[in-house]
């Protein structure tokens, strides 16, 4: 292997003899004079060869294209990198302000960040603030100096950090009055993420919420304090084209009432996106007197989160007509009426959306949901009810009566094809004894009934009586679900019986059904025989007092350990993931 020492030989065939000759005899500065000539010269053919390079010979406006595409948000890093190619792309880079303006990173350096800033212009900016991307310490100095300088040009303001910092960037003393090129704010208190911190959240000056911002289109507040009456009299007459509004409270010293969270509204009539969890509450006043009507005419999703009072107040007051989706989670509380209300509520407020065709029902750990959807879709109309607990044994209380019916009374249920019931028998004892024949008399058109880990068998009586009555003459025809064409039920023998049971009761007055089975892990049943499960489940069903569980079978007996938690966990699940 030849050293760079050694005494070079090049072949001919390389280089020409007369060459090597000069070169041979050059001494050391003539050889440092060629060694520049050549340099410069390979430098100049090079430049002309990347002339021809694809890159060198895409227009400007292209590469800008290419550029923003690649560029990550709030990165300089790439962009520096980018400019030492070439002049060509030098000069691009540095004459795009919007590039900029999108790596533009509140955790730089203050004067790396000034510079930046610089050569954004005065194109609109997209300010992002978050605790979490804080690494220098940079990001709170160089956030309030654009609140104080630059706020008039911020198209976009996201802040996102805890209570304390949020203060201290709002509460900057900003020079105008005036933000023209505002459209979308968004304030996240982290520090109320665990709601046992009662004095975490972060307050709102009335001087910022003041500020005129006539193009703003989406505002989100969460975990903030701020005076409802600003909101009402400033920002709201002053925000026409408000569309999205997003407004959450951890503690109820935070939320508005009924009446304040109205007013607001109806200065806000080209709302189409509306999230309100934990925002209002039923002030003492609001259920005295009906409000009234607030026409949010381009709304299309409305969820929010609240008791059933409250809940039942504010959707009475809506009108709607353009309603899409509508999700609600309340809590139940321990007056009957409420459910009830509540149920007339969500009828009125969703009674213009256009009729679903599937319905579930589920009820485990305290929670109840009913949602409905379109085939294969998500759903379109979710209630979600908390703390719903059930009394073993049951006392006087109409909620769960007064929830079924409400169920059947909505008029975007009424065509209801498919419907899915999971109820514990605790909660079928605490309904009155019609709830299920009102039930499916409303749902007339159902043409298939599955069942998920708790059995309704009331439910399944019903439809049984309701035959068996017609068979014998006790009434003139079958009235409940002439539609139903199939039962999908649990592989469980008792149930199999009682299906069984039903669709030979069916039969006889013409309306029979299929059976299909979901398969199911189940311990090999060693009960008595099928016959004389069958003659049990007859007389419980013929019998006119039900003082319980058909031959006491443990597979329906209400039991915590089965896999009504995978059920429930699995619709959760579906609604975390509908929320994303």
């Amino acid at each position: 292997m030849e050293s760079l020492y050694d005494t070079p030989t090049i072949s001919s065939a390389t280089l020409n003899e007369e060459f090597v000759r000069i070169v041979a005899a050059a001494d050391a500065e003539e050889l440092d004079q060629m060694l520049q000539v050549f340099h410069s010269a390979i430098v100049c053919v090079s430049q002309w060869r990347n002339t021809f390079a694809l890159a060198a010979c895409l227009p400007g406006d292209i590469l800008l294209l290419v550029f923003e595409h690649a560029l990550p948000d709030r990165d300089t890093r790439m962009l520096r990198s980018l400019s030492r190619v070439c002049r060509w792309w030098r000069s691009i880079i540095l004459h795009a302000p919007l590039l900029w303006r999108k790596a533009l990173n509140l955790a730089d350096r203050s004067a790396w960040f000034s510079e930046v800033l610089r050569r954004t212009c005065a194109v609109p900016l997209e300010v992002f603030f978050d605790v979490a991307e804080d690494y220098t310490g940079y990001a709170i100095p160089n956030l309030t100096a654009v609140m104080i300088d630059n706020l008039w040009r911020c198209a976009s303001l996201h802040i996102e950090g805890y209570g304390d910092d949020i203060e201290e960037i709002v509460s900057s003393r900003t020079r105008i009055d005036r933000v023209p090129l505002l459209r979308w704010l968004l304030i996240r208190n982290i520090s109320c993420s665990v709601p046992s911190t009662p004095d975490g959240e972060a307050g709102i000056p009335d001087s910022f919420l003041s500020v005129l911002a006539p193009q703003l289109t989406s505002l989100h507040l969460e975990g903030c304090t701020f005076n409802w009456d600003i909101v009402h009299t400033r920002l709201a007459p002053r925000s026409p084209l408000l569309s999205s509004l997003f407004i959450r409270s951890f503690h109820i010293q935070s939320a508005a009432t009924v009446a304040q969270l109205l007013s607001v509204l109806e200065l806000l009539p080209n709302l189409k996106d509306l999230s309100l969890p934990n925002s209002f509450v039923s002030g003492e006043t609001d259920g005295n007197v009906p409000f009234r009507k607030v026409l949010l005419s381009q709304l299309t999703s409305l969820a929010f989160e609240s008791s059933t009072v409250a809940g039942a107040i504010f959707l009475a007051a809506l009108e709607l007509p353009s309603l899409a989706k509508l999700e609600a989670a309340v809590d139940v509380g321990q007056v009957s009426t409420n459910v009830r209300q509540f149920m007339e509520g969500v009828h009125l407020a969703t009674c213009k959306m256009a009729h679903l065709p599937l319905l579930h029902i589920c009820y485990g750990h305290r929670i109840l949901i009913f949602q409905s959807s379109h085939y294969h879709r998500f759903p379109r109309l979710r209630v979600t009810f908390m703390n719903w607990s059930l009394h073993s044994p049951p006392i006087s209380d109409t909620r769960c009566t007064d929830l079924i019916r409400g169920i059947a009374d909505v008029a975007l249920l009424r065509s209801t094809r498919e419907v899915k019931v999971s109820l514990p028998f605790s909660f079928e004892q605490c309904l009155a004894l019609d709830t299920w024949t009102y039930f499916l008399g409303h749902l007339k058109l159902i043409s298939l009934i599955s069942f998920g880990a708790h059995i309704p068998i009331l439910l399944l009586r019903t439809l049984f009586l309701d035959a068996y009555h017609s068979h014998e003459g006790l009434q003139a025809q079958s009235q409940l679900l002439p539609s139903l064409e199939q039962v999908a039920m649990p592989s469980i023998p008792e149930l199999e019986v009682l299906i069984d049971i039903l669709a030979e009761a069916r039969s006889w007055v013409g309306t029979p059904f299929a059976i299909s089975a979901i398969s199911r892990m189940h311990p090999r049943r060693t009960g008595p025989p099928i016959e004389v499960v069958r003659e049990l489940m007859l007389d419980w069903l013929t019998n006119s007092v039900v003082d319980g569980i058909p031959g006491d079978s443990v597979w329906f007996v209400d039991d915590e350990i089965t896999d009504s938690d995978d059920e429930l966990d699995e619709l959760l699940d579906e609604v975390d993931s509908d929320s994303e």
